[in-house]
């Protein structure tokens, strides 16, 4: 059946006119876009400029769901942010064509996941060494497998932590640090770098002694954040630069000498440490208290400040779940993971708490909260951060 000629000439029109053609591709679904860029080259230039990404996703680009791995398995389970109703997650299992090996979520960084493995079939109780990593976006499905990072003259070193810097409203270009083991005493440490313009690891700086975290990073303001639990500090670096700084935590948030896990001496330790759309927060919490703050830090690193103070005692009278007494003491202790903290100016901040058997979505701005999500079995004590990992979606090839 022939098209009608003037049918044909507005196709014609729309196509040649880009600003006409990307306002439709717009609104077109993900996969519709993948699909898309078949067409030609001229619309697959246009669907993965960097133009167009920023159209689709304005920054600040807050996260519409959350990945979390199911306990004592590789398998993932996802709760959707904007509705109650279940939702097809991106992916149940993490896997990669032509290898076999399951990977875990190493860190999520706006929209891109650093995907990692040790090469065993079963990840559930050891973690290292690292030897494969993939960068991956679930939202289009793009991967890219690293090289093995920590290499030296072909001998693996010790790595002790990597982290994702990606910043899509400062460049289509995402970097890996790696903090490896130094080759020249067993207390120091090296950092390298993987570029995805090079796609190469190369060493960057002297080595240096911390006693950070570095298994769990944060990338905000150009530089990925560890926490030190020993000095209560954060440590950072600066990816451009290169370069180390240091800020001290807030101090009510650090109360204790263990504040990374919950079975430690009773006091406050620190539950989430993340950040959301360009915004940085760390949130301490007592077992003891339904109560506590959410500092935010300054962008010159000047300090912290409270943010939000938050009481969730109206929620546990309404799930009696989330607490119950301690015999010894006669205490009441409170059972809550802070899975992640949402800044969104348009709709309102709020914090995705889990508790046992459920996850409640509360409201940072007037202090209303919702149950959005069933969970079954998922334990709701997790003795490290992150728990979760923010899906947010991006056109970023990876």
């Amino acid at each position: 059946m022939d098209v009608p000629t003037n049918i044909a000439r507005s196709a014609d029109v729309v196509g040649s006119i880009d600003d006409l053609l990307i306002q439709i591709l717009l609104h077109l679904p993900v996969k519709s876009l993948m699909r898309f860029k078949l067409v030609s080259k001229h619309w697959k230039f246009l669907i993965t400029s960097r133009r167009f990404s920023l159209l689709r996703y304005p920054a600040p680009n807050p996260a519409v769901g959350l990945i979390y791995p199911r306990p004592q398995s590789s398998q993932y389970d996802y709760i959707h942010l904007g509705t109650k109703k279940p939702t097809n997650p991106p992916f149940k299992k993490l896997s990669f064509p032509g290898n076999p090996y399951p990977f875990w979520i190493h860190q999520s960084c706006n929209g891109l996941l650093l995907c990692c493995s040790n090469v065993n079939f079963d990840i559930r109780y050891s973690r290292s060494p690292i030897r494969m990593c993939y960068v991956y976006n679930p939202t289009t499905s793009c991967f890219k497998n690293l090289p093995r990072p920590g290499v030296l003259h072909g001998v693996p070193r010790i790595v002790h932590g990597l982290n994702l810097a990606y910043d899509p409203a400062e460049s289509p270009l995402y970097k890996v640090v790696c903090v490896r083991g130094s080759e020249f005493a067993r207390e120091l440490c090296q950092i390298e770098i993987y570029s995805s313009v090079s796609g190469a690891w190369r060493v960057s700086g002297e080595p240096f002694t911390a006693t950070a975290d570095f298994d769990h990073g944060v990338y905000w303001n150009g530089s990925i954040h560890w926490i030190s639990y020993q000095t209560k500090e954060i440590l950072y670096f600066d990816v451009e630069k290169e370069k180390f700084g240091k800020v001290g935590l807030p101090a009510a948030a650090t109360l204790g000498d263990d504040v990374r896990y919950r079975h430690h001496k009773e006091g406050r330790y620190i539950s989430y440490f993340g950040e959301s759309c360009g915004h940085l927060h760390i949130i301490g919490n007592h077992q003891s208290y339904a109560a506590f703050d959410v500092y935010e830090m300054k962008v010159d690193y000047s300090g912290w400040f409270v943010v939000y103070q938050v009481d969730l005692t109206a929620v546990a009278a309404a799930l009696t779940d989330m607490s119950y007494v301690v015999r010894l003491s006669n205490r009441i202790h409170y059972s809550f993971t802070v899975l992640s903290l949402v800044r969104n100016d348009e709709k309102g901040s709020f914090l995705i708490l889990l508790v046992p058997c459920t996850t409640v979505r509360f409201n940072l701005d007037c202090n209303t909260y919702e149950e959005i999500c069933d969970v079954g079995g998922v334990a709701a004590v997790n003795h490290r951060i992150p728990l979760a990992f923010d899906h947010i979606e991006s056109l970023a090839c990876a």
